[in-house]
């Protein structure tokens, strides 16, 4: 007779403790792994142990699709709305600590070492985020880096890595290993102290991971914190799916287009999605301007010519697949389908606090310079926004 060995989960380090982060680490936690939340302070770290050590979920997305209510049997509400599920147990730390730490020296790495890490912070904070753990990080370590926009992998490999190829030796035992990914989950954390580690999960949609290739040639071999990282990935329940690195830069070209093209103009306007994609004036109800229809018809169409233009230089082989039609397509259907939800640079506006515009129109205006292609709307759309956020400054002032 054979006894089966124990199933041993990894420890997972989640930097970034906003609403995508607490998901993630909630369902990680959930599926066993133990989880470590990287904090900015010690106060944070003491708010959080007398919270309970507990993230809570609430899963919103029940009151817009009661018949999903089957899959949580035991999800209950009252007046004050639905309870959370709790994932306790889970540890945290700043990012200078050590695994000296209570709960975390029997399963870490020697020397402090992280071995798998999700840095879910917002783009503009990757750089610095990253900066503060780097020294943890070694060539057996993987990070998965889980942001809107694109460039952030290449503004870490410039800002730490730099001359991958002239420095191959040097850097072969440095760099982790990196995975991509891209999510469409719908979520929010209130802002009051009480739900400090508590996210809300207001809408269902589904995440893709990939490895990211190395810069280093020949590219070395994945250690086994990667494969570890994309087992526990792949088998969260959040409709995840784990695919090569060519379909999912697919997919995140698609989302930056859409991201590029619904965030600005809800940031300026104060409006949900749902005012990009307005449905086709019906003469008899009157329910839609026709000149607010074409209006938003001629935006649209505008926006996404532009970037398929910079997408066509900029990645050629894909150009039917990322056409202006496909775009609008995509685009239009993204703003349909999440119609009520509010983005996340109208919260970051809306909360007095810096977008992500840099690493979204910011990235498509730099990369249509890269390449000869003129870029009016996504300047205008950056510009507008930079002034949105320098006037916020202002007022705080």
């Amino acid at each position: 007779m054979s006894l089966k060995s124990p199933i041993t989960y990894s420890r997972v380090h989640v930097l970034g403790a906003g609403a995508v982060g607490l998901l993630f680490a909630a369902h990680l936690r959930q599926s066993g792994h133990p989880i470590t939340l990287v904090l900015r302070s010690q106060a944070s770290v003491d708010r959080f142990s007398r919270s309970g050590s507990c993230i809570g979920v609430v899963n919103d997305w029940v009151r817009t699709q009661p018949s999903r209510k089957l899959l949580f049997p035991g999800e209950s509400s009252s007046s004050s709305g639905l309870a959370p599920w709790l994932a306790n147990g889970v540890d945290a730390e700043t990012p200078e600590s050590s695994c000296s730490a209570a709960g975390v020296a029997e399963d870490c790495r020697e020397n402090g070492k992280i071995g798998q890490l999700i840095l879910a912070t917002k783009a503009q904070d990757t750089l610095q985020a990253y900066w503060s753990v780097k020294d943890r990080l070694n060539s057996q370590s993987t990070v998965v880096l889980l942001q809107n926009g694109m460039g952030t992998y290449e503004a870490i490999q410039r800002e730490f890595y730099p001359s991958p190829q002239q420095r191959q030796k040097e850097l072969v035992s440095e760099i982790p290993s990196f995975i991509i990914g891209t999510n469409s989950h719908g979520c929010l954390r209130n802002p009051v102290k009480d739900e400090e580690f508590v996210t809300h999960h207001t809408a269902i949609g589904s995440c893709s991971f990939a490895v990211r290739p190395s810069l280093l040639n020949p590219p070395p071999v994945l250690p086994q914190s990667t494969l570890d990282m994309l087992t526990a990935l792949g088998g969260l329940s959040l409709n995840t799916s784990i695919t090569n690195w060519s379909d999912l830069h697919l997919q995140l070209m698609l989302k930056l287009a859409a991201n590029a093209t619904i965030n600005p103009v809800t940031a300026l306007t104060d409006c949900r999605n749902g005012y990009l994609a307005p449905p086709p004036p019906d003469e008899s109800a009157q329910c839609v301007d026709q000149g607010y229809y074409e209006s938003m018809r001629n935006y649209l169409s505008s926006a996404c010519v532009e970037i398929a233009a910079i997408y066509a230089r900029a990645q050629p082989h894909l150009h039917e697949k990322l056409s202006a039609h496909v775009i609008e397509e995509y685009v239009t259907n993204v703003a349909r389908m999440t119609a009520k939800n509010r983005s996340s640079m109208l919260q970051d506006v809306a909360a007095q606090r810096q977008t992500e515009v840099e690493w979204i129109n910011g990235y498509l205006v730099r990369l249509g310079k890269q390449h000869g292609v003129p870029t009016p709307v996504n300047t205008l759309l950056y510009t507008l926004v930079k002034l949105k956020e320098a006037a916020n400054h202002h007022t705080r002032e």
